[in-house]
């Protein structure tokens, strides 16, 4: 890693540190002023099953999540020599959330499978630029329960991505994207239906050894979101 690719990192990793941060603070006195919120019937407190506080409309079996999201990603290097290049993308996301909670104390979480589309890519190389679209087609999610009208969650997720020039140069123009992310979502009001999300996520983008050179790029992405779960009625 170089050293100004670390700076960068070490800059985006406060960034995001603070965003959650101040979430977890303004989350609790957001829940306190909301005076028009139900409170949760008596018979279902001692459910271990409804860990979800019911004025945010989180995560629950069978709801959808739909979500539009923006993130810059900064490089860092593995090995010598390895490409660096930033990039900027923007795209849509919807998940469908498959069960009920389960899982031990704090591990306790609803699985969530979902897709995503990326129609906006751009790689900053250091000559050129390269713009491009991709899409996500599986993306495991663990949502765990609603604590403090906070949703933390995990992912783990593959895509491709179709470029107009090599994103690796002396490579190909079609790659591979396989991830990892962590987050937390917060709700954007006190009625909890639209929340905004805060996630960093490490990807690698290489073709997967379709030539012989494929030294791959690899990047620390911050990404803002914002949408909401839609229920059945």
């Amino acid at each position: 890693m170089t050293a100004s690719s670390f700076r960068v990192t070490k800059t985006t990793l406060r960034a995001f540190a603070t965003i959650v941060a101040l979430a977890c603070l303004w989350a609790p006195n957001s829940g306190a002023q909301s005076g028009n919120v139900a409170s949760p019937p008596s018979s279902a407190a001692g459910d271990p099953k409804n860990d979800a506080l019911p004025q945010v409309d989180g995560p629950e079996k069978g709801s959808n999540e739909w979500q539009v999201w923006a993130g810059g990603a900064y490089p860092f290097s593995l090995f010598p020599n390895a490409p660096l290049a930033r990039i900027w993308a923007a795209g849509v996301t919807y998940g469908r959330v498959l069960t009920d909670a389960h899982g031990p104390g704090p591990f306790r979480g609803r699985f969530e499978l979902a897709f995503e589309i990326d129609p906006v890519v751009e790689v900053l190389l250091p000559k050129y630029p390269v713009y491009g679209a991709g899409f996500t087609p599986v993306v495991w999610k663990w949502d765990f329960v609603t604590r403090r009208r906070l949703s933390p969650y995990l992912e783990l997720y593959g895509g491709a991505l179709f470029s107009n020039h090599q994103v690796v140069p002396g490579t190909t123009t079609f790659n591979f994207m396989p991830g990892a992310a962590a987050g937390v979502a917060f709700p954007s009001g006190k009625s909890g239906k639209y929340s905004w999300t805060a996630d960093m996520r490490f990807f690698h983008i290489s073709n997967a050894g379709l030539t012989y050179y494929n030294p791959g790029l690899n990047t620390i992405e911050l990404r803002i979101g914002f949408g909401f779960f839609s229920h059945a009625k």
